[in-house]
């Protein structure tokens, strides 16, 4: 990383809250895929970079649990679309830990693989590839046409749609930021 890690015993009391918010919290719990705190105490991902500011990284958490934990878009749906943005970026840590949400999700090693290569996974539901299309078109243009979003208000709803731009949209910040600060997963 190109920011020092910082150690939880200099922390100052808004960081060490927010660290205790990954150390103890929905993303610490035993069946997540991934774990945000290291072996060692350590964050790693994303709240490695948002414990330098506590005030954006608390609003940041808030809206990544909502996103990752309140989205009524089913959670395969919402893994493809958070791995072709890390694969459309080319983002370690979000590859790393949404290959393992993904299978968790259950998304097979040929689906993953198809993700990998910009394809559609075989044997997805309609849901599915939806997300998968209208990602693909919001990665590749910025927008949707007025035939794309009239494709998928039909086919999702109109929240469920809000809520993929927002997954889109949230996993591209998190993206720009881990490689501005150069966040890998843990080797």
């Amino acid at each position: 990383m190109r920011i020092d890690d910082l150690d939880p015993a200099d922390m100052t009391e808004d960081q060490k809250s927010l660290y205790d918010w990954y150390a103890t919290g929905p993303r610490a719990a035993a069946d997540n895929p991934f774990k945000l705190v290291t072996p060692d105490g350590r964050l790693q991902g994303p709240p490695a970079v948002w414990i330098l500011s506590p005030t954006f990284g608390h609003a940041l958490q808030k809206i990544g649990g909502a996103v990752r934990f309140g989205s009524s878009l089913p959670p395969r749906a919402q893994e493809i679309a958070i791995l072709q943005v890390a694969h459309h970026h080319k983002s370690p840590f979000e590859l790393y830990a949404h290959e393992r949400a993904g299978a968790a999700a259950g998304l097979t090693p040929e689906d993953l693989k198809a993700l990998a290569d910009s394809a559609e996974p075989a044997a997805l539901t309609k849901v599915e590839a939806c997300c998968f299309q209208i990602t693909k078109q919001i990665l590749k243009n910025n927008k949707l046409t007025n035939e794309e979003y009239a494709e998928a208000v039909t086919k999702l709803g109109e929240a469920p749609l809000f809520e993929l731009v927002t997954v889109i949209g949230y996993y591209t910040m998190v993206a720009l930021q881990l490689a501005v600060f150069e966040v890998s997963p843990e080797s």
